[in-house]
């Protein structure tokens, strides 16, 4: 009953938190208030989509997703919400994204719990008052649902290699095919995932022929999730991949910002020079969107080769530092919005000096006393975090799910790489939240010993 007791008001704390937001900046702002620079072209796929259905002419594999890029999860509740409330489409789905990230917050209190009961609602609490999930709660993005299958699948793998079971089992292959009908980041994961509960199993002496099983059904559900997607590119374009997106991503934001790091060479230059090689290569050559991103790839790879590895790693260590160390903060519409130069399009001769030039000769000096503020915010955290972190390696029972949710965090700055956001950071907040709730026993109990 008490446990109960403890879930209801986690969950009803997070969603009065998030709604309250949601509500406030509508009522502010109005739908534009909700979205982010991307939320209006996936807004234009869904008018049309739905304009398509409604006429009858779409069918097959057309029924799958309004865009390539995106997996169909998101779209379609986006279609969902938009079909049944019209204008208001917009402010449903945020507002279903309030309780969706409420669950992450009973998620995260799991995960705690699977730890040490003294860490559960510390976690949960500072889960619920995250502004990174309070923000990102309040935009029309795809973000939010694929952070709670990412919740779900660490609360499920903690719960299984205390003690494997069925439904354990049963949870990791939803979560695991959840992200991925959501964002095709997760797919790159399942290797390693499986391979190090497999690991801790032949550790703890606890392999066995139905932890195969278990595992086997996790990975088939996986499988027969995003089989469909798999089918319609091999069929339709003959592309043995779930998204044309990975080519442009390389060719127009990997290559340049790893540019910028070498050289100083502004994102938004870089850019436009990669697109001018890119039409002067391929042009339109291709209607095969999957064939067009292979050629962007193959571009954006060769300018990655052309600047070295000593520029790819120094990139991708700025873009580490910056997803941790920037404030939710900057991407609330009503902060987005204030008159200011972008990050990366902040001139600076180093990242030392584009980060300084950013903080201190913004020319709002609003949006700079947020921003710092916001810093200072941030930087709390990660003190907490790393008291947290501390107190857990300090314990021998601690380490398997902690090399685990390491590998996590490790795994979303590698695939991020130089591309740098509090929204780029939201994979990681579950873990973090974890190790949140652990910073404040440890301060707590700290504290009570110098009492003592």
């Amino acid at each position: 009953m008490f446990a109960n007791r403890i879930a209801w008001r986690i969950f009803i704390g997070a969603v009065a938190i998030r709604w309250a937001y949601a509500l406030i900046i509508y009522g502010s702002m109005g739908t534009n208030g909700l979205l982010g620079p991307d939320s209006v072209g996936y807004l234009g796929w869904i008018e049309t989509f739905l304009a398509n259905l409604k006429a009858g002419s779409l069918h097959g594999w057309q029924l799958l997703s309004p865009e390539l890029s995106l997996m169909p999860l998101v779209p379609w509740l986006w279609v969902g919400n938009v079909a049944i409330f019209g204008a208001f489409g917009v402010l449903a789905f945020v507002l279903l994204q309030g309780l969706i990230d409420a669950g992450t917050c009973l998620l995260i209190h799991g995960s705690a719990k699977s730890f040490d009961d003294r860490f559960a609602v510390p976690a949960a609490v500072a889960a619920i008052f995250n502004p990174t999930q309070i923000v990102m709660s309040g935009l029309f993005y795809t973000d939010i649902l694929f952070l709670f299958f990412a919740a779900l699948i660490l609360f499920a793998s903690l719960r299984w290699m205390r003690e494997e079971s069925w439904s354990s089992a049963l949870l990791i292959g939803l979560g695991l095919g959840g992200a991925a009908l959501s964002r095709i980041l997760i797919v790159p994961w399942v290797i390693f995932l499986f391979v190090f509960l497999l690991a801790m199993a032949v550790i703890r002496s606890s392999l066995s022929l139905r932890a195969l099983k278990q595992l086997a059904v996790a990975g088939t559900m996986l499988a027969l999730c995003v089989a469909p997607i798999l089918a319609r590119n091999v069929t339709q374009y003959g592309a043995w991949a779930l998204t044309p997106q990975t080519g442009a991503h390389y060719a127009l934001w990997i290559a340049p910002l790893v540019r910028q790091a070498k050289d100083g060479t502004l994102w938004t230059e870089g850019s436009v020079e990669i697109q001018k090689r890119i039409d002067e290569k391929i042009g339109r050559s291709s209607d095969n969107p999957f064939e067009v991103s292979h050629l962007y790839g193959e571009i954006g790879m060769q300018a990655l080769r052309e600047l070295g590895a000593a520029a790819v790693i120094k990139a991708w260590l700025y873009g580490a530092a910056i997803n941790f160390g920037s404030p939710a903060a900057t991407l609330s519409p009503p902060v987005l919005h204030l008159p200011h130069t972008g990050f990366y399009g902040t001139p600076g001769a180093s990242m030392l000096d584009k980060i300084v030039a950013f903080l201190f000769q913004s020319d709002n000096t609003l949006y700079a006393w947020i921003l710092l503020i916001g810093i200072l915010g941030v930087t709390l955290v990660r003190f907490i975090q790393l008291c947290g972190l501390i107190v857990m390696m300090r314990n021998g029972t601690h380490w398997p799910g902690l090399l685990l949710m390491g590998a996590w965090i490790g795994f979303i700055l590698a695939v991020n790489g130089p591309i740098a956001s509090p929204k780029y950071r939201l994979p990681m907040e579950p873990p973090l939240m974890v190790i949140t709730g652990a910073g404040f026993c440890a301060l707590r109990g700290w504290r009570e010993r110098r009492r003592s």
